[in-house]
């Protein structure tokens, strides 16, 4: 079993399997125009991608973290994270709740965002150093 652990404030929380994040968020982010995908993993709210690129465009404060999944091949993702007992709503004042299940949210953003492809280059070059 490949197992993601992701440390935040010193205490573990795992994710199940990474090809469930390959299979259940990427299908949501390839082509996500104005929507923010929120998926409890342990005690944090977590966001890949484009949802993280949004979160950040909405001055929510998050940690960024690269995240490698290695399964037949290697997908780098971009993913946002913050304690559950940090989120506040509403969100952003032009974030609606669309969607709320026990472990994902859906909150759609008014307007489309552009630029996520050069924030993710420039992010994971920060990362990377």
């Amino acid at each position: 079993m490949n197992v993601m652990k992701t440390n935040i404030n010193n205490n573990f929380f795992y994710m199940e399997q990474a090809s469930d994040v390959v299979e259940l968020v990427l299908p949501h982010e390839v082509d996500n125009p104005n929507n923010v995908y929120l998926y409890l993993e342990g005690d944090a709210w977590c966001a890949y991608e484009r949802s993280a690129y949004y979160l950040t465009q909405m001055e929510v404060p998050v940690v960024l973290k690269k995240e490698v999944i290695r399964n037949d091949y290697d997908v780098v993702l971009l993913k946002a994270f913050f304690a559950v007992n940090d989120m506040y709503l509403p969100l952003s004042p032009t974030a609606v709740l669309k969607l709320v299940a026990d472990d994902k949210l859906q909150f759609q953003i008014r307007d489309r965002v552009e630029g996520f492809s050069e924030w993710k280059e420039n992010e994971l070059k920060k990362l990377s150093a």
